[in-house]
């Protein structure tokens, strides 16, 4: 199993190549979307001038939405303290995904750079699908 991003997903809807050669070296894995996540791709699709809501959603049948809760928001905020100060600033999307990725026991894949920051990646699970 492994938990998507939202630059993920808005990178995958865009084209970039290294998210096809993620998914395929992973054909195996389970792929979840946390809502906020999924949302944040729905959304900017939505503002997009010419953008096709339906159509996004259906790209994207391929995974699996995960709903968070109180309890994620929690953990988000455990996470965030466990970062600390050394480390980047977590946005409350970027605590929520984490701690959808802690609560599943499953890997974050994200290029996101406070994600893929050394001190995030001492408290949690993270990989880097591009440089």
């Amino acid at each position: 199993m492994r938990v998507l991003d939202a630059n993920f997903l808005i990178d995958y809807l865009n084209g970039v190549d290294a998210t096809a050669e993620y998914l395929l070296a992973n054909e195996t894995e389970q792929f979840v979307f946390p809502a906020p996540a999924y949302a944040e791709a729905l959304v900017g699709e939505g503002n997009a001038p010419d953008g096709d809501v339906p159509e996004v959603k259906a790209d994207l049948a391929w995974g699996e939405v995960y709903e968070t809760d109180e309890q994620t928001a929690v953990l988000a905020g455990e996470i965030a303290d466990e970062v600390g100060p050394q480390g980047p600033f977590l946005t409350g999307m970027d605590a929520l995904i984490a701690a959808v990725g802690r609560e599943l026991g499953a890997p974050v894949v994200s290029a996101d750079d406070d994600l893929t920051h050394p001190e995030t990646m001492k408290i949690i699970d993270v990989e880097a699908y591009r440089a």
